[in-house]
């Protein structure tokens, strides 16, 4: 994998607590993981193999478990993560020293209230490379579909193996977006998994009534 994939790779959340999180362990396997970082299994098992691929972790063997462990490598990898994290975790000098500033003139609350103005602003919204936002249009437009069959067959009072019968075919189109992200050559976006897992979760709980 190129160090511009695995610069992707970390720039997402969950990639980046796994490799902390495994590195706080001698040895772990992937439900723990993915429980850990808070992920589907499956999205947690995509992680791990990009790791992989990176040479950031690898797989050993006792009996049938199948164990998690960093390299030599993804140690170094893993101590600039937590390095990195610390520091942006500090609040800038220049901050602290804006603070004592405006405190010693009396003007400290009217900083306050500059600041809740600057929070008010609109985030700007992440850009996505082109396969990213192609499968997360995709994927609103499948959660779409989903939400107004289901509306529709409720209002129409429809059994739930009614509703069964409609929304079952869609679990192989979520599928089929699954395995488009697990062939991308590079990480797919954070938010576009996410937003996938939830309509996943959607179609689920609407197939089980």
């Amino acid at each position: 994998m190129s160090d511009e994939n695995a610069e992707k790779l970390f720039l997402q959340e969950k990639p980046t607590l796994a490799l902390i999180f495994i590195g706080s362990r001698e040895k772990t396997y992937a439900s723990v993981i993915s429980k850990e970082i808070d992920s589907t299994f499956a999205h947690t098992t995509r992680i791990l193999a990009k790791m992989e691929q990176c040479g950031l972790i690898r797989f050993t063997f006792e009996g049938r478990i199948k164990f998690v462990e960093l390299t030599e490598y993804g140690g170094e990898v893993e101590t600039a993560l937590k390095e990195f994290r610390d520091i942006i975790a500090e609040e800038p000098s220049e901050n602290r020293e804006e603070k004592s500033e405006r405190k010693d003139t009396g003007i400290e609350g009217e900083g306050e209230e500059a600041a809740g103005e600057e929070e008010k602003e609109p985030e700007q919204e992440e850009e996505l490379d082109s396969l990213s936002a192609e499968i997360l249009e995709k994927t609103k437009k499948l959660r779409n579909k989903i939400e107004s069959i289901h509306r529709d067959a409720v209002e129409q009072g429809d059994s739930r193996d009614a509703i069964s019968r409609k929304l079952g075919p869609y679990s192989r189109d979520i599928k089929k977006l699954q395995n488009q992200i697990e062939r991308a050559e590079s990480p797919i976006n954070e938010t576009v998994i996410s937003t996938l897992e939830e309509s996943e979760k959607l179609l689920e709980s609407y197939l089980k009534g």
